[in-house]
């Protein structure tokens, strides 16, 4: 008899022993509601070290049950009524904060409860599915959230919709007042966001300034009206910086959710985006429903299919370039050269203006591929007598590896920086003015030429042009082609032509389309002209075909293509 106490007694000392070393907390409560066992751990993790030992034993059922009485309740009503032998429950200590699941499984002789401490995995969760800046959710999550609504859109008859936002003049705020500011307006505009949506919605940052919603079972009124209050609080954010308030305003595109429009959620959330954009362009409404009804959803499925034949072109090689010639108006020391003009084709052999695919690639961040695409076959053909004008988009500027891409290439193919020009809008250079300036010097202290295209549109555009060392100027084509007629056209480009020289640069006319317009530009002065009137653009083959025929005699000379082609001067 003795022994067998002995034997017990040491039985449950071990298991004490082990109850107490394991990483969970453990309860073991009997079919009479007592508490029979509850190691240190449980009482960590239940905020309850407090309770022990004064008036813990003899209410020790109560205090675990207003502890947590979800869990509690549900053992009373499931196990103890023998309705089922286990469950699991999430719940938070409201004593410590911690995030806890707990696991109750029915014994023979009473209940045993696990409870394990997640607030470090739910924490990890939390890093892995949302902005590190703003806490809502990342890209990432919210496409699987919108997904997994898309995906059931064509069985249920709920309305729900993504709504894509996006700040104005965001950029402004960071050059204004630096990154510290945009990243306190950022975080400002997404807890204006989660004050004004449901409980159920989701909201998401899925770009450096542009939020997205998932509004479930939500109508397009409602949704209007949810996003109509985010702007009219955004409006009320009052950033003070060097003593400028910074005002703050977006712009939002809605997007009915319906897979019989959108086959996934990139085309889904594009659409939300074609809405905003939309939103942007309208001077009276910042909010715009996309409306399978209208004509801009007729132009955004043109969109997207462009879409379509943009990545396939640029992962099938479809694109090819033309070449325009560039030519001296009065001066014959000045050699022409050609600009390289990009074209695409589609699979049926149909030409798609540049006028429709590059905004297109511009909007889906395509275009330093492109760029990069268009840099590395004109250097590939060059000869050392060749001199070929280049467009580079905004997007290409800011891209801080595309010098290092032009220098390398350069050398892959012995180019010699004299050989190239790159043409850069002036919408772009002042839309990325520091950017721009680092970019121009970088390659212009290896001999590279600049020019500055479409000169005449943006504002102060004087202004901007000590500010960026370039070589040429070139006249925006709105003005060139009326000068026969309009004397305000004459005016401004002469003025354009007189400064340009004063300062040292040489003036380029786009769109010269008849003899009228090019003898206006030699009473002007115009260094160089380029239109359908003297040169309509041309594959290099049949420049050098022509060529080949009839030389001029003031360039006289012809230049070797790498392999067996021979090419005129350019």
């Amino acid at each position: 008899m003795h022994a067998n106490l002995n034997q017990t007694s040491t039985l449950r000392q071990q298991l004490s022993s082990i109850v107490g070393a394991v990483p969970f907390g453990i309860i073991v409560i009997s079919h009479q509601k007592e508490i029979e066992i509850i190691n240190a751990r449980a009482l960590e993790f239940l905020g309850l070290e407090d309770a022990l030992p004064s008036n813990f034993v003899d209410e020790s059922y109560q205090i675990l049950k207003a502890s947590i009485p979800e869990v509690v309740d549900k053992f009373e009503k499931l196990i103890l009524s023998r309705k089922r032998r286990h469950f699991s429950h999430p719940c938070s200590s409201p004593l410590n904060d911690l995030e806890l699941f707990i696991t109750c499984k029915s014994m023979l002789h009473g209940t045993l409860l696990i409870i394990e401490d997640r607030t470090e995995k739910k924490a990890l969760m939390h890093q892995n599915s949302h902005d590190h800046l703003t806490q809502v959710l990342n890209r990432q999550t919210f496409e699987r959230r919108v997904d997994t609504v898309l995906q059931s859109s064509l069985e249920s008859t709920k309305t729900s919709v993504v709504v894509f936002i996006d700040l104005d003049r965001f950029k402004l705020v960071n050059d204004l007042a630096g990154h510290s500011a945009g990243d306190e307006i950022l975080k400002q505009v997404s807890t204006i966001i989660l004050s004004c949506v449901r409980n159920r919605d989701s909201v998401a940052r899925i770009g450096g300034d542009e939020f997205a919603l998932l509004l479930e079972d939500c109508s397009l009124s409602k949704a209007q009206d949810i996003v109509n209050l985010i702007l009219k609080k955004v409006e009320k954010i009052n950033l003070v910086h060097l003593g400028r308030a910074l005002s703050v305003s977006l712009s939002a595109g809605i997007a009915p959710i319906d897979k019989a429009l959108y086959s996934d959620v990139s085309q889904l959330i594009n659409g939300a985006d074609a809405a905003c954009r939309y939103a942007k362009g309208d001077n009276e409404n910042r909010i715009h429903v996309m409306d399978s009804s209208k004509s801009e959803y007729a132009l955004f499925m043109q969109d997207r299919n462009l879409l379509s034949i943009l990545d396939e072109a640029i992962a099938n090689d479809h694109f090819f370039l033309m070449f325009q010639r560039i030519s001296p108006v009065n001066d014959s020391n000045n050699r022409c050269h050609y600009e390289a003009l990009l074209r695409l084709q589609s699979e049926d052999g149909e030409n798609i203006p540049p006028g429709l695919f590059i905004p297109v690639a511009e909007r889906s961040k395509l275009m330093p591929k492109i760029d990069r695409w268009v840099i590395d076959r004109v250097f590939s053909q060059l000869t050392p007598n060749m001199h070929v004008a280049i467009n580079l988009s905004g997007q290409s500027i800011s891209d801080r590896k595309l010098g290092d891409f032009i220098l390398s290439l350069a050398h892959k193919y012995t180019v010699k920086p004299e050989q190239i020009t790159f043409e850069i809008t002036e919408t772009a250079a002042i839309e990325n003015i520091e950017k721009t300036q680092e970019f121009i010097a970088m390659l212009r202290c290896e001999g590279y030429a600049f020019a500055l295209d479409d000169f005449g549109t943006g504002l102060s555009s004087y202004q901007y042009l000590k500010n960026l060392p370039i070589d040429y100027i070139k006249i925006d084509g709105m003005f060139v082609k009326e000068i026969d007629e309009d004397e305000f056209s004459y005016a401004m480009i002469k003025s354009i032509n007189s400064f340009a020289h004063t300062i040292g640069l040489k003036t380029i006319a786009e769109f010269v389309t008849s003899a009228p317009i090019h003898e206006k530009l030699k009473e002007i002065g115009v260094d160089f002209a380029q239109g359908f009137y003297l040169h309509k653009p041309q594959i290099l083959e049949q420049i050098i075909k022509n060529t080949e025929l009839d030389v001029p005699p003031e360039d006289n000379v012809v230049l070797e293509l790498k392999g067996s082609v021979r090419c005129a001067p350019v």
